[in-house]
């Protein structure tokens, strides 16, 4: 057995930064120009909205502080977590026929599952920071006056 892992060719290296530059860069527009902007003016008139028993103030705290840190952790064990956890099960990495960007050797034992152990801490973290999010987003929350909001408009009020 080779104790090289197999390498992606230029071909196949130009063929996964196309592909993933055709994903990236509209994400990025939409998010920039589309969304950033959409929700700088939803944040300034949060607390004009109410949906049931959650104001808007409080949708846009907790997004940020609960459901921020936990969309990373989710994105992050969907991105890696599964290749870890084949790794750790294996004892090997790269994982065999895996293909990699530049000459790596196999490492196999507590050396191979190293990295997919600080994959999963700093998922633990974000989990962490998306708890204590509750915590800090409800401190947020009870610290708002709602006698200094600026008034809503009539338009907004009805929604």
């Amino acid at each position: 057995m080779n104790e090289f892992a197999p390498e992606y060719s230029k071909k196949e290296r130009v063929a996964l930064l196309f592909k993933h530059t055709a994903w990236a860069i509209p994400l990025f527009v939409v998010t920039k120009y589309v969304f950033f902007p959409w929700f700088d003016v939803y944040a300034e008139n949060a607390h004009c909205y109410s949906y049931g028993n959650i104001t808007g103030t409080e949708a846009v705290l907790y997004g940020l502080f609960v459901g921020l840190p936990l969309l990373s952790a989710i994105l992050l064990f969907l991105v890696e977590g599964l290749h870890c956890i084949k790794i750790i099960r294996l004892g090997q990495n790269p994982l065999p026929g895996e293909k990699v960007f530049k000459p790596t050797k196999y490492t196999y034992g507590f050396r191979a599952k190293l990295k997919p152990l600080f994959v999963f801490l700093a998922i633990a973290f974000f989990v962490g920071f998306s708890i204590k999010g509750l915590y800090s987003a409800s401190q947020a929350i009870n610290m708002v006056n709602t006698k200094e909001l600026p008034a809503c408009k009539s338009i907004i009020q009805t929604m």
